[in-house]
């Protein structure tokens, strides 16, 4: 049918508008019959993927609306090359955790908590140790993330975050040309400018992916909507980290956790988000200002008393 026509031609608009509607609702209604169910299953039974059931909720994508992409020549053209200047080597990860072969039946860890919330969640950030394992040795053994609450509302430590595995980054896409981010195995290597700390690209990094930060979103109405929706308190979900300094423990939230798929449109978000970074650094008629971060871990958590035996 012409809809500019109408039927015959020469119908009034509105009467051509309701046919138009009517055929719409008449060729929609089985797709709307068709709908998921809340909880039906999205992969075979047995599987062993984390997000094994289909819920309504749309999960947030680092980097939101406001991730812009940048031209093909952002790095090749005079302006940045004329302005950059290599300074350090620093690594992207993506992490995940928490399968147990000693415990085949048990989801511990991350992986535990990703089928829980019915979440693809995993640990995404950034390191300067050229030997990744080392910093996942590091995270072993602080048990990096392990700290939340129990149902019954006392402060506990989940099984599983003493075995951290970095995970494979396959984007879609490749780094644009000339780029200081390459794609590695299992992370990204990237050539920092000289003026900008680690320390502050982390943060920067964390600023541009905080919409999709676990903590916070569990804490916000679509966060408390899904755990309404799969019986549990946000509480129960949100994660932190007790760091032993000697006697004293002291805990602090788990800031690096991230609702991200490391296969797919993520992926190439995260690529892109290092990229922007760089190059507004490094092209920017006026510069961020160099800042410092106190970490609270270290002396501005919440501390825990020593058992005194």
């Amino acid at each position: 049918m012409n809809w500019s026509e109408g039927e015959n031609g020469n119908a009034p608009e509105e009467a051509r508008h309701d046919r138009k509607i009517k055929i719409m609702k008449t060729r929609t209604t089985p797709a709307i019959r068709a709908k998921r169910q809340i909880g039906s299953p999205l992969l075979p039974p047995g599987s062993a993927g984390a997000v094994t059931q289909w819920f309504p909720t749309h999960w947030p994508r680092i980097g939101g609306k406001t991730l812009l992409p940048l031209a093909d020549d952002a790095f090749t053209e005079t302006r940045f090359l004329a302005a950059y200047q290599p300074g350090k080597l620093v690594f992207i990860y993506v992490a995940g955790c928490g399968e147990d072969h000693s415990m085949p039946t048990v989801a511990t860890g991350l992986l535990g908590l990703a089928r829980r919330l019915r979440m693809p969640i995993h640990k995404v950030s950034v390191t300067a140790q050229v030997n990744l394992r080392d910093r996942f040795r590091e995270l072993n053994a602080d048990r990096y993330g392990a700290l939340t609450t129990s149902a019954d509302g006392y402060p506990c430590c989940d099984l599983g975050y003493d075995n951290w595995m970095a995970q494979h980054i396959l984007s879609n896409g490749k780094p644009l040309e000339g780029s200081p981010v390459v794609l590695t195995e299992r992370c990204l290597a990237v050539r920092l400018p000289h003026d900008l700390s680690i320390r502050e690209f982390d943060k920067r990094m964390h600023v541009r992916m905080r919409n999709a930060a676990l903590n916070a979103w569990l804490q916000s109405q679509a966060g408390r909507a899904h755990c309404d929706l799969i019986g549990i308190t946000p509480r129960e979900a949100v994660r932190g980290t007790a760091y032993g300094f000697g006697t004293i423990m002291r805990a602090s939230q788990a800031q690096e956790f991230y609702v991200f798929r490391p296969k797919g449109f993520d992926a190439d978000r995260l690529i892109r988000i290092a990229e922007r970074i760089i190059h507004d650094h490094v092209v920017a008629l006026r510069r961020q200002a160099t800042a410092g971060w106190k970490s609270r871990a270290q002396g501005f958590g919440q501390a825990f008393s020593p058992v005194v035996v």
